[in-house]
């Protein structure tokens, strides 16, 4: 009985209690970031005379949702196994530090200012890692289910 009440009780303390704060980092982080780089496509494609509109339509949620916070945990881990605790933290401390820089960025700075990866990490490593974990299916999926990736293709198509 005394099993029964301390498990219940367990269960009753709010999720929140249990959160990862490095995965609540990196969920926020992601999502800060997602939103600059579509605006980044966006200007993009308005700089090269393609009608950025069916674009701001389909943006995809950018809310992250169970199976997003499943493998960024998993990304998480990886990188934490592959390198540090503490590499991780400094990386999210480079992102965090770097979204008021992406206001005004077209997608050719994201390329060259992102290297955001914890030392012990490679840029190979890092892209098997979102595959194996899902994240790259959960962001094409959701790119793919608005619209954003044929709305993409539209306006460039001719430029």
């Amino acid at each position: 009985m005394k099993h029964l009440i301390i498990a219940a009780l367990v269960a009753s303390v709010p999720a929140a209690a249990f959160a990862d704060p490095r995965l609540d980092r990196l969920e926020a982080i992601s999502e800060e970031m997602t939103d600059a780089m579509y605006d980044a496509m966006i200007r993009m494609v308005e700089k090269e005379g393609g009608n950025p509109e069916p674009l701001r339509a389909a943006i995809p949620n950018l809310e992250w949702d169970d199976t997003f916070r499943e493998a960024g945990a998993c990304v998480l881990d990886k990188y934490i196994s592959a390198s540090s605790s503490s590499a991780v933290d400094d990386m999210l401390d480079r992102m965090e530090a770097f979204i008021p820089e992406m206001a005004e960025m077209d997608l050719d700075a994201f390329e060259d200012d992102t290297d955001f990866l914890p030392e012990g990490v490679s840029e190979d490593f890092s892209i098997s890692v979102n595959e194996e974990c899902g994240m790259t299916d959960v962001m094409l999926d959701r790119m793919e289910e608005s619209g954003f990736m044929a709305a993409m293709m539209q306006s460039m198509a001719g430029n």
